[in-house]
């Protein structure tokens, strides 16, 4: 395995197979999330009694510990790629591309830039010297050619104002931004984009943006060696005390406490 620690992303292993017609595994069970998306042919892909035929521009998700099968077709045998994963991330990051426990499959909406990241990614999970933020960032593009439920979206005006929203946050938590600096952003009411964050997020904005700068300095405690004002003014916080109070509310212990731990796992 590739991770030791646990972060907002962790990918395990990824790869990719051209299936002999009716090659199938199963039934079996993964640990971790596992993804496939279909780069050619077709197949079916089975959970409990329910069962999805997967065909060329398409991906399934295998959820960690559920019994799954899946079969690739007689005549028209699919190719796909793979990517083992989980993470604090993980929901949130399906749920954005519009999978869910009630509906398993996606469309990719850019194949060819899908299929691209995919084989860099491949390419560097077989190299030792590959470094985790590498594979993330490749996993990120990936999920971003997957076609989002745009009939949601357009239903439901709400969630696209969350994903510009939360968007906003992931790429800036670094700086000194604020509720108002989102909203503006956004394009709305401060007090409506708290109504939509407690709606879908049962958050706050503000606690979210805090919870996210505590999720970004657990990935740097346990992978750098910054020290903790280092950390704490990288992840958004403009002291150490208020980044230490902010930790120890959200973790039940301080970012020190939380170095220690993380190096005795590792050893």
């Amino acid at each position: 395995m590739k991770n030791t620690i646990k972060g907002p992303i962790n990918i395990y292993y990824c790869g990719k197979e051209k299936c002999a017609p009716g090659h199938y595994f199963g039934p079996a069970v993964r640990p971790h999330y596992l993804m496939h998306f279909i780069l050619s042919g077709k197949g079916i892909y089975q959970v409990g009694d329910k069962v999805y035929e997967v065909k060329k521009g398409g991906a399934f998700l295998i959820l960690p510990n559920e019994i799954t099968y899946y079969e690739a077709d007689k005549s028209e045998p699919w190719e796909y790629a793979w990517a083992a994963f989980d993470g604090e991330e993980s929901e949130e990051m399906l749920q954005i591309a519009g999978i869910s426990k009630l509906n398993l499959v996606c469309n990719i909406l850019k194949l060819d830039e899908c299929s691209n990241y995919l084989e860099k990614m491949i390419e560097r999970f077989q190299n030792p010297g590959c470094h985790n933020y590498e594979l993330i960032g490749l996993f990120y593009l990936v999920f971003s050619t997957i076609a989002r439920t745009e009939t949601r979206i357009k239903k439901v005006p709400e969630l696209g104002y969350l994903d510009k929203a939360v968007s906003y946050i992931r790429q800036n938590y670094s700086y000194d931004i604020n509720v108002s600096d989102i909203a503006r952003y956004v394009g709305i009411d401060r007090t409506y984009l708290f109504k939509i964050f407690k709606k879908y997020k049962n958050t706050s904005v503000k606690k979210y943006l805090i919870e996210y700068r505590i999720l970004a300095a657990k990935d740097m405690i346990g992978n750098t060696k910054y020290n903790m004002t280092e950390i704490a003014l990288s992840c958004g916080f403009y002291d150490l005390p208020s980044f230490c109070r902010s930790f120890k509310q959200l973790r039940g212990i301080t970012p020190t406490e939380y170095r220690n731990r993380t190096n005795k796992s590792v050893q």
